[in-house]
């Protein structure tokens, strides 16, 4: 250790003899008193002598420290810290550089010295703090990063520390090398394919091959490996430092494909699974599988990205394709047969505050099973609380017709429920709003029916999982099973209970209505269905009608979109908020509706769009779901006033997505 340097005091010393120095001599020069030279001079000499006192003394004190620290170290410790083949540094509680090796100067310090000086000032960023917490941590210097070890040790009641620094700027380089090139699994299918089915041969090849020609020119900037087919499926493998640019481009080739026409007018469609950050290749296939599953799930025309946190979605801005694959609802049919005859008893449940939906599709599943187990004595119970349900009217109108006590409350059920019972879900494929979860984790098999968008928090325990986001509702899904499972269990009651749900989702055929789902209404028809019985589910009272209005009144424009807050408790408001959503969609200019009120400390939101304005993206933002052009969602802990700014900063948030695909469409 070099000892030219008094560590910091030295400059300081300097400094201050230099002025005292220049005093004197200014009073000596130009004083004109004799006695004021003298006495400059005196004063000038005792400061000079009181300043190399001191500076001697600190000096002393300084390399006693050194000595003191040295000491405590004996000779073989002394020379193994100066052997150590790292860098090496002692310093005190305040992180003050009390001793350091030959490496340490020559490789951090450059060949200066720093003695005295705080380690922040040779590091920036560094964290007293680390000294106690850590023990271990990386910190850069220049271009170089070091992970330091740190050794606590008690000299003389005195808390010192030596840190150990290894360099790892090279491991740190791997490191990075390894992540960007970690790989990534690309699923791809056209979602319209069977659309092609329709149109000429030439046409149909047109189309093909100017999707697989698209998907090609997508992948070419990437680097990556491709089998590309539009008739199944495509597979891509591509690297992690890629597939950050094709997120950060949120899948351009989705805007593309729309820019794809088939013969009728109909636009291309594609739907993405990505699976990234797998342990190995068969990991993160079996993710993009689920991924892709997922897409599908939701709608179509999108991308759903799975990795170690979960899911993410990308696109999804068009209205859902219309798919129907009678082969597989006969093969679900004959499957749930299978199930029914084989269980003990049969337990239809829909999700909580249950509508005409889940309660048309539970009659009309309860009518089947029941025609299926009239010889065995079997029974079948529809799980719902009547005092929370908005399809009472449509409970009592069945009740009165068949004379059945099917209906049981939650808590009934599960004290009947048994190990070979089957529980079928319907109208929800969430366990976070069933109508029981106690009814659901006792139950050893279960059935999910289902139409909405597929959610992240789904039911996985399903021996079926039939779930269609193409059709209009699940009284749509179980009239077309119906025919397969039994051929006159649905009546002219469940005929009309089915219809009502249909009539429910579809706004009477307004919205989400396809081919399949006039086919389903004329089923129902011929099975005795009265269109004039059915409205009267859909009846109200003045009152009903007249907070309707109010809501709708009082709504306020926020751009194109409608929002009205229910500034009291109303009677019936879960019914009233979604019918008053629906009422605002008839203002000319309006593309979706929101309808906040407040229940208990949650405030709950139900909205509603013609099919221009996706809402169940704005719902999920929030922590709900839904469809496109019906959604809804419950926010916990909040009041009305912070449930709008919330609201509209969604909107806000879809919006610059929307403006940000235009922006790509259009380069």
């Amino acid at each position: 250790m070099k000892n030219k340097k008094y560590w910091l005091l030295s400059p300081f010393l300097y400094v201050q003899l230099g002025i005292i120095l220049l005093l004197v001599l200014l009073i000596v020069t130009m004083g004109k008193s004799l006695p004021l030279k003298i006495t400059g001079l005196i004063v000038g000499v005792l400061a000079i002598t009181f300043s190399l006192f001191f500076s001697s003394t600190a000096k002393e004190n300084i390399y006693a420290y050194v000595s003191q620290m040295s000491r405590s170290l004996d000779t073989s410790n002394r020379d193994a810290l100066n052997n150590i083949p790292v860098p090496t540094v002692t310093v005190s509680e305040q992180g003050e550089i009390v001793w350091y090796n030959e490496l340490f100067r020559d490789v951090i310090l450059l060949g200066a010295d720093a003695q005295g000086v705080m380690l922040p000032r040779v590091f920036k960023g560094f964290d007293d703090l680390w000294l106690d917490k850590g023990k271990k941590f990386e910190i850069k210097k220049e271009k170089k990063v070091y992970f330091v070890t740190v050794g606590a040790h008690d000299i003389n009641d005195t808390m010192q520390y030596v840190l150990y620094f290894n360099d790892i700027t090279e491991l740190k380089h791997t490191e990075t090398q390894f992540a960007v090139s970690r790989p990534a699994v690309i699923l791809i299918v056209f979602d319209n394919e069977e659309e092609l089915l329709k149109v000429r041969e030439n046409e149909r090849m047109r189309v093909i091959s100017a999707v697989e020609a698209l998907i090609g020119k997508w992948v070419a900037d990437y680097n990556c490996i491709s089998r590309i087919n539009a008739r199944d499926r495509s597979f891509i493998m591509v690297e992690e430092q890629y597939l950050e640019k094709i997120i950060s481009s949120r899948f351009s080739v989705l805007t593309d494909a729309r820019k794809i026409v088939i013969e009728g007018g109909n636009p291309v469609t594609l739907s993405i699974g990505v699976g990234r950050g797998g342990a190995n290749f068969s990991e993160c296939e079996y993710w993009a599988n689920q991924a892709l599953e997922m897409a599908l799930g939701r709608g179509g025309d999108q991308a759903a990205v799975k990795d170690t946190d979960g899911y993410s979605f990308y696109g999804g801005v068009s209205k859902s394709v219309e798919k129907q694959s009678k082969v597989r609802t006969r093969m679900v049919a004959q499957a749930l047969v299978e199930l029914i005859n084989t269980a003990d008893k049969c337990f239809v449940m829909g999700h909580r505050f249950s509508d005409l939906d889940a309660i048309g599709a539970s009659i009309g599943l309860a009518a089947i099973i029941s025609a299926l187990q009239k010889d065995t004595g079997q029974t079948v119970n529809i799980v719902v609380d009547e005092s929370a349900t908005l399809a009472l009217p449509l409970i009592n109108s069945y009740r009165e017709t068949r004379d059945v006590n099917w209906f049981i409350p939650p808590d009934v059920a599960l004290d009947s429920m048994t190990d070979d019972s089957l529980l079928i879900i319907v109208d929800t494929h969430s366990p976070e709003v069933i109508e029981s979860k106690a009814i659901y984790n006792a139950a050893q098999t279960v059935v999910t029916i289902d139409h909405h968008r597929l959610s992240v928090k789904r039911i996985q325990n399903s021996v079926i999982f039939f779930h269609e986001p193409y059709a209009s509702s699940t009284c749509e899904m179980v009239t077309e099973l119906a025919p397969y499972m039994h051929e006159t269990a649905i009546a002219r009651p469940e005929a009309e209970a089915l219809l009502s749900g249909i009539m429910l989702d579809t706004k009477s055929f307004v919205l989400k209505t396809g081919a399949r789902t006039f086919e389903a209404a004329a089923y129902l028809r011929r099975r005795g269905a009265d269109t004039i019985e059915v409205k009267r589910f859909f009846s109200g009272s003045l009152q009903t009608y007249i907070e309707k209005s109010q809501l709708v009144s009082s709504a306020r424009l926020y751009g194109d979109c409608a929002i009205s807050c229910a500034s009291e408790d109303v009677e019936g408001i879960r019914v009233i908020a979604s019918q008053a959503a629906d009422e605002l969609l008839n203002i000319n200019g309006i593309t979706a509706s929101f309808v906040l009120y407040a229940d208990g400390t949650q405030v709950n939101i139900s909205a509603r769009s013609l099919g221009k304005f996706n809402v169940q993206i704005v719902m999920e933002k929030l922590g709900g779901g839904g469809h496109m052009t019906m959604a809804a969602t419950q926010i916990p802990d909040i009041t009305l006033d912070e449930a709008e700014e919330k609201l509209k900063a969604a909107i806000d948030e879809l919006r610059q997505e929307q403006a940000q695909e235009l922006r790509d469409a259009n380069k």
